[in-house]
């Protein structure tokens, strides 16, 4: 096999990156069931994506105004169940239950949607991928579309009959070369011409795009005309052998002269020692120009990533002020508890897109290639999934804030309570409704817990404390009775403390607590967390800074090192033993005429 041939001269070369993708070719080639991946390609509000939901049985795929998003959509037929699954930049997958909720403007970050639909009208080995529009003024968007169409095993031209084709989507089709794949046309939106006027621009375009078009496809979707598309991908599919065998043939062809250009290299360099030494002295001085171009890059990489982490900081502080401002105020059971959950939850989810909005920068540099630069695999399969903030300082005791005299002033109102006579209300009701009196005499006595309260911080306190242990030397056994039916009410109406204690803890909580927890929240932000979360970042970004130097100085110098590698056994061949070079000269000719001939 071909395939065989140009893997054991990539072996020989040690050329790990040509074997990979003659492996992938390999395997596709050899599969009975292999996909057919077929994009559909034309310009925004062709209706492409309007087409794909009307092939499928969820018809939820968003339709756009307006180009929002430059995610690629595989569309797998003949699943058990619609759902989808959206693959990050760094690879991680979200599964998608309803295929509603994937909206466009919620996508950025996510390289591929890939949904899976129920229907059986479309072949289960057939992929349609619903790509950006050509007109797009976002280069993302086209760029998006450039990166993925060497995947493509054939592609559907999509254009508007009322639009017909453009120039600016020939001229696309011939600069991608994609008149090696097989072409086939789908117009839309047909229901919008007679049937005479279809037959006019079926033959204008056979006479006049200069495109080898191998079918022509009408539909309409308002109508549910899709009988033509129907055919043609029964059609396709049953010609998917022959098609995927003129496809790889093409693949093959473009690493074979790969090869050829590599080992041409070699060839000239070989011609003489000094040749060889030449040779390989340029490698060593391409080392030092990648190294300098890497560090310029990396600088670059810096500002951002530094961009990145200080709107992190800001997304953080304003998430974070917000929801302890509305915890603070409200009900816990445990203020603590709730706010380092609020904390490491708001932490984990921004350090999720920080992660995705970082592989987006690296996949952009990766991408950013000039002449003579080698591809930056490394940046984009740089893994981010150890990046998070953890063990921030937690300083804080909510629950107790504004309640240091509760005790006190509660122990205050039940001895007034005895004072004045209150036990006696207690005492002698008994049941429900003992439990109602009860709660309405500690109501009326907690009326004088804002006195009580407003006394603990001016001279008066002293006063009145020994004026209320004074009063409950007197009256003892009326102070213990109502401490026991407190206890027992507190029970009743599912209070963890006695009701007097509770309800002096409510009006404190609404007097003091709340107030002093707002300020204690705010001091904790500005004093430890904020500052312990700008440092937490700066690590990170220093961290990631260092990985990305070590990754492409790596990734650099085991490249030039292939090259040198090669150049370093022809020149000890050549030197040591002159039948082996020969031989090994001998062997590069064979490779050069075995590739030519391909």
């Amino acid at each position: 096999m071909l395939e065989d041939t140009l893997i054991t001269i990539a072996q020989t070369l040690s050329l790990k990156s040509l074997i990979a993708e003659l492996n992938q070719v390999k395997a596709k080639s050899l599969s009975d069931d292999a996909e057919l991946v077929l994009p559909l390609v034309g310009e925004f509000s062709a209706g492409k994506t309007t087409l794909v939901n009307a092939l499928t049985d969820s018809k939820k795929l968003e339709t756009a105004t307006q180009p929002t998003t430059a995610t690629i959509y595989e569309i797998h037929f003949g699943c058990d169940r619609c759902h989808a699954t959206v693959v990050g930049e760094n690879g991680e997958m979200r599964e998608v239950e309803d295929i509603a909720d994937l909206k466009n403007d919620k996508l950025t970050g996510s390289t591929v949607v890939n949904v899976f639909d129920t229907s059986t009208r479309i072949p289960a080995t057939t992929v349609l991928v619903d790509t950006p529009g050509l007109s797009s003024p976002d280069p993302k968007h086209k760029q998006t579309l450039v990166d993925f169409l060497p995947q493509a095993d054939g592609v559907l031209l999509v254009t508007d009959v009322n639009q017909q084709i453009t120039r600016s989507l020939t001229d696309f089709i011939e600069t991608m070369k994609l008149v090696k794949r097989p072409i086939f046309l789908v117009i839309t939106k047909c229901d919008t011409k007679s049937s005479s006027e279809l037959d006019a621009v079926r033959q204008y375009i056979s006479e006049n795009i200069q495109l080898p078009l191998k079918q022509i496809a009408c539909v309409s979707v308002a109508t549910g005309n899709l009988d033509e598309l129907y055919n043609l991908l029964d059609s396709i599919q049953k010609d998917k052998a022959n098609i995927l065998k003129q496809v790889n043939a093409q693949r093959l062809k473009n690493i074979s002269n790969r090869l050829l250009q590599h080992i041409n290299e070699l060839l000239q360099a070989s011609s003489s020692d000094k040749g060889l030494d030449e040779a390989i002295r340029r490698q060593e001085y391409e080392l030092k120009r990648l190294n300098q171009s890497i560090n310029t890059l990396v600088e670059s990489t810096r500002e951002d990533i530094n961009e990145n982490s200080v709107q992190l900081s800001r997304q953080f502080e304003d998430i974070i002020s917000e929801k302890l401002d509305v915890l603070v105020v409200g009900k816990s059971q445990n203020f603590d508890s709730d706010a380092i959950s609020v904390i490491n939850n708001t932490s984990s989810l921004l350090m999720n897109d920080f992660r995705n909005n970082i592989h987006g920068i690296l996949r952009k540099k990766a991408k950013q290639q000039t002449e003579n630069t080698i591809p930056l695999r490394s940046l984009e399969e740089l893994d981010l999934s150890s990046l998070s903030i953890s063990d921030i300082s937690y300083n804080l005791d909510l629950n107790s804030i504004g309640h240091t005299y509760d005790s006190m002033i509660a122990d205050g109102v039940k001895i007034v309570a005895a004072a004045i006579g209150a036990v006696a209300v207690v005492v002698g009701t008994a049941g429900t409704g003992g439990a109602a009196v009860a709660v309405g005499s500690a109501v009326d006595v907690a009326d004088t817990v804002s006195d009580v309260g407003s006394i603990m911080s001016n001279n008066k306190t002293a006063n009145r404390i020994e004026k209320a242990i004074d009063i409950a030397s007197r009256t003892g056994d009326k102070l213990s009775s109502i401490d026991a039916c407190n206890r027992r009410i507190g029970e009743q109406v599912g209070c963890q403390k006695g009701i007097v204690e509770s309800l002096v803890g409510f009006v404190t909580d609404k007097g003091w607590g709340k107030p002093q927890r707002k300020r204690a929240i705010r001091q904790y932000m500005e004093d430890t967390l904020m500052p312990e979360f700008k440092q937490a970042m700066s690590r990170i970004e220093q961290q990631l800074v260092s990985s990305i130097q070590e990754v492409l100085h790596r990734e650099a110098y085991e490249t030039i090192q292939e090259k040198t590698a090669s150049l370093e056994q022809l020149r000890e061949e050549r030197k040591a033993q002159k039948d082996d070079y020969e031989k090994r000269m001998t062997l590069l000719r064979d490779y050069k005429n075995q590739l030519l001939t391909l």
